[in-house]
């Protein structure tokens, strides 16, 4: 999901598990999966109402990394 659709539908805490970054390692310019360089923080810490961050999860970053890599291979 999206940060904005996140901030403006009034969720207080996110928790993800890879970085965008691991995901444009597997994807590069792929047409279907544009990356954005825009670390969710950034854009949370733009807005006027606290939105916790917890992530990336290293416990789980390995096995989100291959179930998008076989997804987009």
């Amino acid at each position: 999901m999206c940060a904005g659709t996140i901030y403006w539908a009034g969720i207080s805490r996110v928790l993800y598990g890879a970085e965008e970054t691991a995901l444009l390692a597997l994807t590069g310019d792929h047409a279907e999966n544009p990356t954005l360089a825009l670390p969710c923080r950034t854009v949370f810490a733009s807005g006027q109402r606290p939105t916790e961050v917890l992530g990336p999860v290293p416990a789980l970053q390995d096995e989100i990394t291959a179930l998008h890599r076989d997804f987009w291979q």
